[in-house]
């Protein structure tokens, strides 16, 4: 009797190992889901502002202004800034980095960064992506069609599918139309991934060369979001462990009551 009962004991641990081992070979544990949540504002309920905004603007000719800054959330001069010289349909590829302390963001070789001592959270999980384009026919800086887009193909170096906003300038102008997309993810993020692109019509200005700044414009801003408890790995152990006892012992409690 006690070599069967040992017997059964050893034989639920293996099929309990197999499950687990099942369990976790099948799930796409390195997965990112991102939602959309919602277009304009106000913020999402019981999203927090982590205090930091990344700008990108038509800037200025040369080296006479900013492209891309940094910093405090709303404040008008970014702490950090670097320049880049737009160019028509260029998809400019970036990363945006963030480490509960400090928010970094890099094209190609330049990096630029905003520490915050004591953040209003640490958690990131949750992010706006916000375009504007500007029509500034008069003064020759933005013609109707001028587009600025907004892209995040990746999470933490994993490929999601694409999310994104855009702006294009109206026929009217001074008239200009804004786009600004809420998103959430399923992971705490470290890291954002995508693209930037100014265009325009072949013949219209280009906004970098004709100066028209914040006409031409793009936002990124980081939220911590109410999430969903992940179950603990020692949960999903004792799941399956117990899932297997449950099989081995309905399988014999069934071939006894056909022998009996």
């Amino acid at each position: 009797m006690n070599l069967i009962r040992n017997k059964l004991i050893t034989t639920s641990l293996a099929v309990g190992a197999s499950v687990i081992s099942f369990g976790v070979l099948s799930q796409p544990a390195s997965a990112v889901n991102v939602n959309f949540v919602q277009e304009g504002d106000p913020t999402p309920n019981g999203w927090t502002n982590l205090n930091w905004t990344l700008d990108g603007r038509a800037g200025a000719k040369g080296s006479g202004d900013w492209e891309f800054g940094i910093g405090e959330d709303n404040f008008p001069i970014p702490k950090d800034q670097l320049q880049w010289e737009w160019q028509n349909q260029e998809e400019v590829p970036w990363t945006l980095d963030w480490d509960g302390n400090t928010v970094s963001f890099t094209i190609q070789d330049q990096t630029i960064s905003y520490y915050q001592a004591t953040p209003p959270a640490t958690s990131f999980n949750g992010f706006y992506l916000w375009t504007r384009s500007q029509t500034e026919i008069e003064k020759g800086k933005v013609a109707p069609g001028t587009e600025m887009f907004l892209q995040v193909d990746a999470i933490n170096g994993i490929d999601i599918d694409p999310v994104s906003s855009s702006a294009v300038a109206p026929e009217t102008q001074g008239n200009q139309n804004i786009t600004k997309n809420y998103f959430s993810s399923d992971t705490q993020i470290s890291t954002l991934s995508g693209i930037a692109r100014m265009s325009w019509l072949d013949g219209a200005p280009n906004p970098n060369q004709a100066q028209a700044r914040s006409r031409v414009e793009l936002k990124i801003e980081g939220f911590s979001t109410p999430s969903t408890p992940v179950p603990e790995p020692l949960t999903l152990l004792g799941s399956a462990t117990a899932l297997g006892f449950g099989a081995l012992f309905k399988r014999q409690y069934s071939k006894q009551h056909k022998s009996g």
